[in-house]
């Protein structure tokens, strides 16, 4: 990897609601630590039902319930809850019940911080980028157009969010990508049910081919300005990204 040849992200280009939000994740993630056994699955489980749409927003959570489906006590149930609700995936409800989060209600906040996030990490990797993490990418794209021409939508989501992950990852920021990480829940989320077609599909990869080009030439200003208004089109109607 190449020495830094900056002084790094200025903390005066991220607005200061944004900025908040970013400690607030980061608070979050200083009290995670790693739930093992029971715990681990029920989390596991819980967690992949509610971004893949499966429990919907404002549904309850209830522990004896969770408990008895999954066939352990309310101890781990309790402490997989407890984990779901640090990452912000679910909220006390009425009768002080756990329910799965509106994401709709946060859409705003969670783009601001995609954007903020997601420039910085591609401002670090015109610095930083490896060929490998060029070759990766490139490789991404072909699988996109591959799954566009098929209208494999469901793939073309997962390449889509693997891209962005690998466009991040591209900083070589570890810490900036768990971030990220913990985000892309939400952002699956807010995405679910989005029409989009074979002809819109193949059009996002075509940018996200333009992204990788402006990385390639380590484009510091046009390439988080491009990224930002592909990000933005989440917005839109159509689906966006």
């Amino acid at each position: 990897m190449k020495a830094r040849t900056h002084s790094g992200p200025s903390v005066g280009r991220i607005p200061k609601p944004v900025l908040y939000t970013i400690q607030v994740v980061g608070a979050r993630h200083r009290r995670r630590r790693r739930l093992n056994g029971k715990a681990g699955a029920v989390y596991e489980a819980l967690r992949a039902r509610i971004t893949s749409g499966d429990l919907v927003a404002g549904q309850r959570l209830d522990e004896e319930a969770v408990a008895k489906a999954m066939g352990v006590s309310r101890t781990p149930v309790r402490e997989a809850l407890a984990r779901i609700a640090v990452e912000g995936l679910a909220e006390q409800g009425a009768r002080r019940q756990m329910v799965v989060v509106d994401i709709r209600a946060r859409q705003h906040e969670v783009l601001l911080l995609r954007v903020a996030l997601e420039t910085i990490a591609a401002r670090e990797a015109c610095a930083d980028a490896t060929e490998s993490d060029l070759d990766q990418l490139r490789v991404n794209v072909v699988r996109q157009r591959r799954a566009a021409a098929v209208c494999d939508h469901e793939r073309f989501l997962t390449l889509d969010e693997e891209f962005h992950r690998r466009m991040a990852a591209a900083a070589h920021l570890p810490l900036l990508s768990q971030f990220l990480e913990q985000l892309g829940g939400f952002v699956h989320l807010l995405r679910l049910g989005m029409p989009t077609s074979a002809q819109h599909m193949a059009l996002v990869a075509d940018e996200h081919s333009k992204l990788v080009d402006l990385l390639e030439r380590k484009e510091t200003q046009l390439l988080p300005e491009a990224l930002e208004k592909h990000i933005a089109a989440l917005e839109r109607p159509d689906g966006g990204v």
